[in-house]
């Protein structure tokens, strides 16, 4: 395995990830492989949390057996839940299926509440807020994610929000008016070309940035799976090749490259006004980075990096 080197950081910065928190229990030809924490952006927020961040997982979990594991994990994993709301109910259930590939296809049993409120935070314009998946486009929490949301553009905090879409998404539906309402916060997009496809009915990347572009976002990024990554801002554009590998599964490596490039921006963000100025030669180090952050999640039954994934990104000054 690689090691970089890497400059200390001297700017504190505080990580939100936002969304739903689910129990993975994860299948292969029927059987049952591993039992997991799971949710895209508790996925992002443990990697984040390996890699030796601050980071703060808004999210909510019912009372029982499975929220008191995950609440107990999430702590051991060194991630804050102050901001995660406990319900009486139940935690919410995710069976993943693994094909042969060892690709995942979902299936979700939830009991939550009506609704939800969550507590403003303490942003700063030195923080980072990703937003993802389902929990981005639900009605019932719209309301309490907006106002974080809001909270975020307004103090200048760093917008990320991966789509992460599982189904087609209908022209003229509720869930795409959202969604562009999500690209119209959003500083940076990571998106993969499965959500290009359900979304825009298209997997070319420069008709994809062409849209974003007009809701305001300044960088997209989009992942192939096993194939390149792509990057579009207004000033280039570039590709990166994928290393081949044999996944055991491959359950929360867009979350978890989600985490490098987080965790590369935590470095350089407050010195540029918009994510449209980040030079290329940051890109060059940042994306390779998430791709190996990736691609060592794959290799294991863990939706995030473990503590034994030693790795860091060269350093960009």
């Amino acid at each position: 395995m690689r090691t970089f080197v890497y400059l200390c950081r001297k700017v504190y910065v505080m990580i939100y990830t936002i969304g739903e928190t689910v129990l993975d229990i994860i299948l292969k030809e029927m059987q049952p492989q591993a039992v997991k924490a799971g949710g895209s952006a508790l996925n992002t927020a443990v990697s984040l949390a390996q890699l030796g961040n601050s980071v703060s997982f808004i999210s909510e979990l019912g009372t029982d057996t499975a929220g008191t594991f995950i609440t107990g994990f999430l702590y051991n994993k060194k991630v804050d839940t102050s901001h995660i709301i406990s319900y009486a109910g139940k935690t919410s259930l995710a069976i993943a299926y693994l094909n042969e590939q060892n690709d995942a296809q979902y299936q979700f049993y939830k009991d939550v509440p009506d609704s939800v409120e969550f507590t403003p935070l303490n942003l700063t314009n030195k923080d980072i807020v990703l937003f993802s998946s389902s929990y981005a486009i639900t009605k019932r929490n719209r309301k309490a994610l907006m106002s974080i949301l809001k909270q975020a553009q307004h103090t200048n905090a760093l917008r990320i929000y991966d789509p992460n879409i599982r189904k087609q998404i209908e022209v003229e539906s509720d869930e795409l008016h959202m969604i562009e309402e999500n690209f119209d916060i959003a500083d940076i997009v990571r998106a993969s070309d499965e959500d290009c496809a359900a979304i825009f009915n298209t997997r070319e990347s420069s008709e994809i940035f062409a849209r974003v572009q007009k809701h305001g976002v300044s960088v997209l990024i989009i992942t192939k799976n096993k194939n390149t990554v792509k990057i579009h801002t207004p000033h280039f554009s570039a590709e990166y090749s994928v290393p081949e590998i044999h996944p055991v599964s491959t359950i929360g490596a867009g979350d978890t490259f989600n985490a490098g490039i987080i965790h590369c921006l935590t470095d350089i963000h407050h010195t540029y006004l918009q994510a449209q100025e980040i030079p290329i030669e940051f890109w060059n180090t940042a994306i390779p980075f998430a791709i190996e952050c990736a691609g060592l999640v794959c290799q294991s039954y863990d939706n995030y990096l473990s503590k034994t994934d030693t790795i860091s990104p060269n350093s960009f000054t």
